[in-house]
């Protein structure tokens, strides 16, 4: 069974190879060694979908994947780890590139927080 994860900000998922058995900080790996490219894709789409219908605007999503089925294993984290021992230095800039963004975003009207105003999570269901 082989196990990913991606951090979601705003409209962007980053997806990581996960270990769970891992020492922390160790249980995501490096952004240079990153899962095959169609693993990627459905694990950042499936991780979009599932942060937007939470109504959050960030979250960290873990999936385990069998026979090409990804399955939320861990998608409560509304508050994900963005320090720089767990996420690498990659995952880390990323992280601060895209919360940045988001943030102004939020700050300056451009974009509206997905808890504010008529979120409705029934709608993807």
């Amino acid at each position: 069974m082989t196990m990913c994860a991606c951090l979601v900000i705003g409209e962007d998922a980053l997806v990581f190879r996960f270990d769970p058995h891992a020492p922390v900080g160790r249980k995501l790996q490096d952004c240079r060694n990153p899962p095959p490219e169609a693993l990627r894709r459905l694990a950042g789409a499936q991780a979009l979908t599932l942060t937007n219908a939470l109504g959050y605007d960030m979250d960290t999503v873990e999936f385990a994947v069998r026979d090409g089925t990804l399955y939320a294993i861990d998608f409560l984290n509304p508050a994900p780890d963005f320090d720089s021992f767990s996420l690498k230095e990659e995952g880390f800039t990323w992280a601060l590139d895209k919360m940045c963004q988001l943030v102004v975003n939020y700050a300056t009207g451009a974009k509206q927080a997905p808890w504010q105003g008529k979120h409705r999570w029934w709608r993807f269901v």
